[in-house]
Order: structure tokens, then C-alpha cells, then sequence
């Protein structure tokens, strides 16, 4: 406090002048009958605590400090305004920190999934019974109502897709998706492994996925094209039924 009172009270200073001043106010009569190596020494703590002090005004901003010389900059002064702000950040982080959350629960909920699904593939192949076919992933499912009318457009490297559902509602789902409806994400599968295999293998009806490949890039829009279709573009209609 009184190394902060010294340099407000002068605006612009030095360390020198300061520790100078706080020696010459430290120093009582009293103690002009120390030994001089006690003298010396009390001076030299006063100068170190001085430099202590100067240095955590400057980290928080209450004086800045330019060469040797030191200035006066002032208190920091809390305001409604910055209550709130901090209240604002405060609110933010914690949003952050629960999408992080969730978003790391559904990292774990797809591991144990694939590991599942590795699990059930493996016992499939060595049961000797195995899939006639299969799902590679990841991969994306596009579903709509059996009797919606489904435009679809695909590059002819096929890596384009573009359905065009004419208003109908549609819903995406990924493999994760699907995952987690054949119940792989829930627990491991060796206490249910048995129970599949007795019918003849066929856990589910998704029971051909196997493990991951390379993946699809999917472009789906329901809303009619705006301009002619790309050179090399194969157009189809599909139409569902029941």
C-alpha cells in the first residue's frame, strides 16, 4: 500500500526515488544504534519489498513502466457493466463446456459401438455362417415416406449425390444413428452374442455392416434446381411404394 500511495501520489517516478523515500520514512532515531550491518541490511529487504510491490502493481495493470521510469496508470474499478459482462463469459463457458461434454459422450457411445459391431463381425465370420453381404461405413441413410417421389442426380465419379424429394419431408441419418438403434452403443454384446447367433446369425437387419472404408460425400437439398444440371451429372427417378 505504500509503495502504491508513493507512485499515485507523484504520477510519474523511479524505483530509486521510491525506495529511497520509504527507507528515509522506515528509518526511526530509534535505530541509529544498530550495528551498521544491521542498518545495511533492513535498507536492502525495504528496497527488495519495494521491488516485490512495483512489480505486482505493474502485472495488474495499476502502473506501467517505461525504461526506469514508472507511471501511474490507476486502480482497477469494478462497474455494474462489468459484473454482467463477466456473468455473460461466465454463462458462454458453461455452454461450451456441456456441448464439449456431450459432444465427448458421443465420441464414446460411437466407440463402444464400432468395437461392438467388430465384436459381433467377428464371431459372425468364425461361426461359420456368415453374411451374404454388407454396409460399409461410415455411410449415410436418407429416409423419406414410401410414397415420396425422389429426384436423384449422381456424379459420374460418384462422389456426388443430389436427391431432390419435391417437398416431401426427408430425415438424414448417419451410421452412428443406426448404431444405436440396433443397441450397439449400449453395452458390450457378449451377454446377447448367443442369442443371435442361434438364429442363424442375423442379429438385426443391419447385421451385414462391417468395419469402416472410405467415405461418401453426400449433397441433399429438397427444393428443385435452380440451374441445369452439370455435364456428366445421371439423372434418376424413383418413385416408393408400398
Amino acid at each position: 500500500m505504500k509503495v502504491c500511495e508513493k507512485v499515485e501520489s507523484r504520477g510519474r517516478t523511479t524505483y530509486n526515488e521510491v525506495a529511497d523515500e520509504l527507507v528515509a520514512e522506515f528509518s526511526e532515531p530509534s535505530n541509529s544504534e544498530l550495528p551498521p550491518d544491521q542498518q545495511q541490511y533492513d535498507e536492502k529487504n525495504i528496497r527488495r519489498r519495494v521491488y516485490d510491490a512495483l512489480n505486482v502493481l505493474m502485472a495488474m495493470d495499476i502502473i506501467s513502466k517505461d525504461k526506469k521510469e514508472i507511471q501511474w496508470r490507476g486502480l482497477p474499478r469494478t462497474t455494474v457493466n462489468d459484473i454482467e459482462e463477466l456473468k455473460t463469459e461466465r454463462l458462454g463457458l458453461r455452454n461450451r463446456i456441456e456441448k464439449k461434454t456431450a459432444y465427448l459422450q458421443e465420441l464414446e457411445e460411437q466407440f463402444v459401438g464400432l468395437q461392438n459391431l467388430i465384436q459381433r463381425n467377428e464371431q459372425l465370420y468364425s461361426s461359420g455362417n456368415p453374411p451374404s453381404g454388407g454396409v460399409s461405413l461410415p455411410f449415410i441413410l436418407v429416409q423419406t415416406r414410401p410414397h415420396a417421389t425422389v429426384e436423384v442426380e449422381i456424379s459420374e465419379d460418384m462422389q456426388l449425390v443430389h436427391f431432390d424429394f419435391n417437398s416431401t419431408p426427408f430425415e438424414l441419418h448417419d451410421d452412428n444413428y443406426v448404431l444405436k438403434a440396433m443397441k450397439f452403443g449400449e453395452r458390450p454384446l457378449e451377454d446377447n452374442m448367443t442369442h443371435n447367433l442361434t438364429d442363424g446369425g442375423e442379429g438385426s437387419s443391419m447385421s451385414g455392416l462391417c468395419q469402416p472404408q472410405a467415405p461418401t460425400i453426400l449433397n441433399v437439398s429438397n427444393r428443385p434446381p435452380t440451374s441445369p444440371p452439370l455435364p456428366g451429372i445421371l439423372k434418376a427417378r424413383v418413385k416408393q411404394e408400398h
